[in-house]
């Protein structure tokens, strides 16, 4: 009889549970809404130069990705600096962090914690098995009820999840209200083929609420692989509140080449904003417009009209060291096919259809990438000059800027078995401990051999690096 009523009680529970589920809708215009209209960063209230940027770039590729990411992140709590008389940790100077897919949830836990990230991430999740979990909770009886209401799908069973073991159910504005560096963390609109980024102004031309948004959905909606995973959803509330185009990318209008980067931009921009024509949005991987998460600058920049505009815009224009750490985990499929005269397999063609347009694309957003930091000192010192010149007593100091690009690249380990080994560890959400360690292991060894690392080191004041 007990049982009876066990069970019977357990089915109303469930049926509750089919009866209420559905995804969390983001919430619409508040006034907070109005500051997403600027590119500026955070207020660097925790002691962050002004004259010093840094910026890092997480890449995708699952657990591999967040443990390389997380292995820079201690390279650069245990490396020294003394700039503008003080020293300096640069895991401390960060200034923002722009990621995708396996690189967010590292991004996003630094992001809300901090120094935390060093003492329980990877327990909490470099070495859980997140993959299995994921699965199991598929098979769960009150999952089945929760799937089974037509508004509450897997990536929803994911992000709860989520919150449970990282995010405790912390909000982007807790982001903002901590202090710590600014987060992009990148998914892909997929009607437009667009990239969604979570940050004010995004959220600002759907008028949505950027501070409320859950930290967990928008890391879940950067590594929603199709299939694996369903879409992220979200409502459009565009034309509900009064925002326009921001002001940094007015400039792109005034373009009279119809096929210009920027003018492209713009038109995604005043796509978000037709909520008639598109009254949600489906969020899903960030890798299928950009595996490295470097692409949120090379807009910006394109639509701000050149750098010096931008780190106006930004609230940087004394700037006088910059350095991008672009961390890329990118994987490289089996080629054993190649000394076969047998046709491909079908999981070998399908590998091929999505690594090589994915490589293929990442390495022309590397290269863009190159050429876009090289124009950005030679701008800055032109029209800073330019601007000190007609505007202050004198222009001393105003050539005073140096970018550094540094690249953590498997490509970069000198061991060619280890490089391989780094190469083809799954795409999963889970590895062993083993293989969490030896990514954590090569991106401190990448960075003690980068000469592009140790000579942003060199050229900084006290620089101390173990």
């Amino acid at each position: 009889m007990n049982q009876s009523r066990h069970l019977a009680w357990t089915l109303a529970c469930a049926l509750l549970v089919s009866c209420t589920a559905h995804y969390p809708v983001n919430d619409p215009y508040s006034p907070s809404a109005e500051s997403g209209t600027t590119a500026s960063l955070p207020p660097a209230d925790d002691g962050r130069s002004d004259s010093l940027l840094i910026g890092l770039a997480f890449s995708g590729g699952g657990t591999r990705a967040a443990a390389f990411s997380y292995g820079v992140l201690e390279v650069l709590a245990d490396s020294t600096i003394t700039w503008d008389g003080q020293e300096r940790r640069l895991l401390d100077e960060i200034d923002m962090i722009s990621s995708v897919s396996g690189g967010s949830f590292t991004a996003a836990y630094f992001g809300l914690f901090g120094d935390r990230i060093l003492q329980d991430y990877p327990e909490k999740f470099l070495y859980r098995d997140v993959q299995g979990h994921l699965t199991w909770s598929l098979f769960s009886p009150v999952s089945w009820f929760q799937l089974g209401s037509g508004q509450f799908d897997r990536s929803d069973l994911a992000a709860e999840y989520y919150d449970e073991i990282l995010f405790e159910e912390k909000t982007l504005g807790d982001v903002v209200a901590g202090g710590g560096p600014r987060l992009n963390i990148n998914a892909t609109e997929i009607a437009l083929g667009a990239q969604f980024t979570f940050d004010p102004p995004q959220f600002a031309l759907i008028c949505s609420d950027y501070d409320s948004f859950p930290v967990s959905r928008a890391v879940t909606a950067s590594s929603a692989v199709p299939i694996l995973f369903s879409s992220v959803i979200l409502e459009n509330y565009a034309g509900s509140c009064p925002v326009a185009i921001p002001p940094w990318a007015l400039a792109a209008t005034r373009d009279p080449d119809p096929h210009s980067r920027a003018r492209h931009l713009v038109q995604q921009m005043e796509d978000y904003m037709d909520s008639e024509e598109m009254p949600y949005l489906h969020l899903y991987d960030g890798g299928l417009t950009d595996n490295l998460g470097v692409r949120p600058f090379l807009n910006r920049l394109a639509l701000a009209g050149g750098s010096w505009e931008l780190a106006q815009a930004m609230g940087v224009s004394d700037l006088r060291r910059m350095v991008v750490i672009v961390v890329n985990a990118e994987s490289e499929m089996d080629v054993d096919f190649r000394q076969s005269n047998v046709d491909l397999s079908l999981g070998d063609a399908l590998m091929a259809s999505t690594s090589i347009p994915l490589n293929e694309y990442t390495f022309d957003s590397l290269s863009l990438l190159r050429l876009s930091l090289d124009k950005v000192a030679r701008d800055l010192v032109k029209h800073r000059c330019a601007d000190w010149a007609a505007t202050r007593s004198s222009t001393k100091g105003c050539d005073d800027f140096e970018v550094s690009f540094v690249e953590v690249d498997f490509d970069e380990l000198a061991d060619p078995k280890k490089r391989q080994a780094m190469k083809h560890l799954p795409t999963s959400f889970y590895l062993p401990p083993e293989d969490v360690d030896g990514l954590r292991a090569a991106a401190r060894e990448i960075m003690d051999g980068s000469e592009a690392f140790q000579g942003f080191l060199r050229g900084m004041d006290g620089a101390k690096h173990p």
